[in-house]
């Protein structure tokens, strides 16, 4: 602020006691004075002697920070200001007070670079706008939006981790520094051992140590591991469609391709959209179905039984709707902890692929979490945070449709009650069902042949 005339920053927090009583109190202790031109305790903002302004406001409302022209921000206990907040911020380090301009070194003009239009644009130099956002270590937007996307991570104190990073999401502009707490070298002694005793492994790891890579809380730990690059699945790989229904949240449609021989569930393809009508989803399933061959697709295509599902039987369901398209989805499974063991199950065996196309599902999956513990709970919670699992629910509704092996997946022949004919040794395939009226007992399998009806079937 001291090296930039017209400087505009703006210090806040989730709630206004989070910066009162740490950086503006310390902030106004260390400014001398005579640097001071003006101050409004009841507009929050002071003025320096070099027209610099520094503000404090509450980051509790994206909207309410929309308005301003910033050279630099500050955001403190950042893990509880929402991501929405967070990017909202990032469009406002525009302004240029805090850049100066090339210049020709025999002139002294500014460079320009010329649009279209012959409009001149002045060329930068040196840019020091600054985003700061400080915090405790957050499997939440800290971890995926500045830890894992930075250009540099600066890892100080004994903390030594390595993260697994996608290089096509590296951001050059974004720095991470950890810093473990035996950095502060001014704590009193035994700090680090006091409080760490008694505490889990979790808490220490995190809280103490500056630890991300703890998986605490995290629905699908694993999952990372089964990304894949994209490739071409083949023709004869059966087919699976599942759809999670949104309006302003998002809508999405899940595919997937099961590899019969190995018994891999390959997640190949992610349609999203929001405020889009039916014509419009029906279109996009039938567009993007349609390098599915004839009767490659396995079972009915699959939604959230709490869209499809008739509740006022004197209006048509949304089933209805898309029926009247020509889609006929069936109801996923409903429990969700039945889904959460199934999707985990599928994902430590190695039973599933996700292609790094569906770059969706990939951010929810590494996100969707459990809430935190605290050390009042000392326990996880049985429900995941119900939001950003647009794509989720349809992959776990997949998986609900499969047996513990895919590879038992069977095309075979069944009897008219369902039985797999292979299984029923020879002896008894005449035996007539329970509630049929008895059957005369035919002397082999062959005599009893009207009693065979060829289906398709899943198991």
């Amino acid at each position: 602020m001291l090296i930039t005339p017209n400087a505009n920053c703006l210090i806040g927090a989730n709630v206004v006691s989070q910066y009162e009583q740490t950086l503006k109190r310390e902030l106004e202790n260390d400014i001398p004075q005579a640097f001071v031109k003006a101050y409004s305790a009841q507009k929050q903002f002071f003025d320096l002697t070099n027209n610099a302004r520094v503000m404090y406001r509450p980051f509790d409302d994206e909207d309410k920070l929309r308005s301003y022209n910033l050279t630099m921000w500050v955001g403190v206990e950042a893990s509880e200001i929402r991501p929405g907040a967070f990017h909202q911020l990032k469009t406002r380090l525009r302004n240029t007070a805090a850049t100066t301009f090339l210049r020709d070194p025999a002139t002294g003009e500014p460079v320009m670079e010329y649009d279209a239009r012959g409009v001149g644009i002045p060329q930068v130099e040196h840019d020091w706008r600054r985003g700061i956002a400080e915090s405790n270590p957050d499997s939440g937007w800290i971890r995926t939006d500045l830890l894992l996307p930075a250009g540099e991570i600066h890892q100080h104190g004994t903390l030594s981790e390595k993260y697994d990073r996608s290089e096509v999401e590296i951001d050059p502009s974004i720095s991470c520094h950890i810093a473990s707490t035996d950095v502060n070298r001014y704590l009193p002694k035994n700090f680090i051992e006091e409080n760490a005793r008694n505490k889990p492994k979790w808490w220490v790891a995190r809280y103490l140590y500056g630890s991300f890579t703890y998986a605490e809380g995290l629905v699908y730990p694993s999952a990372v591991q089964y990304i894949v690059p994209t490739t071409e699945i083949p023709r004869e790989w059966p087919r699976m469609i599942a759809f999670d229904y949104g309006l302003h949240d998002d809508a999405v449609f899940l595919f997937g391709a099961l590899d019969m021989m190995k018994g891999i569930l390959y997640i190949y393809r992610e349609v999203r959209t929001n405020d889009m009508n039916i014509d419009g989803l029906a279109a996009l399933y039938f567009e993007n179905s349609r390098d599915i061959p004839s009767g490659g697709l396995l079972g009915q295509p699959i939604a959230d039984p709490k869209s499809i599902s008739k509740r006022d039987y004197n209006k048509d369901s949304l089933g209805d709707l898309f029926l009247q398209k020509g889609i006929s989805f069936k109801p996923g499974y409903v429990s969700l902890d039945a889904r959460i063991y199934r999707l985990n199950t599928y994902l430590e065996a190695g039973k599933i692929r996700i292609m790094d196309c569906c770059g969706g599902l990939i951010r929810e999956i590494k996100n969707y979490k459990f809430p935190d513990r605290t050390l009042d709970a000392n326990k996880s919670y049985d429900k995941p945070i119900d939001k950003d699992n647009h794509a989720i629910n349809p992959l776990e509704w997949m998986v609900m449709e499969l047996p513990d092996d895919p590879r038992n997946i069977l095309q075979g022949v069944y009897n008219k009650f369902g039985r797999d004919v292979n299984s029923v040794p020879e002896n008894k395939r005449w035996l007539p069902h329970a509630l049929e009226d008895d059957d005369p007992p035919f002397r082999n399998f062959e005599e009893s042949a009207f009693n065979i009806a060829p289906i398709h079937t899943m198991f």
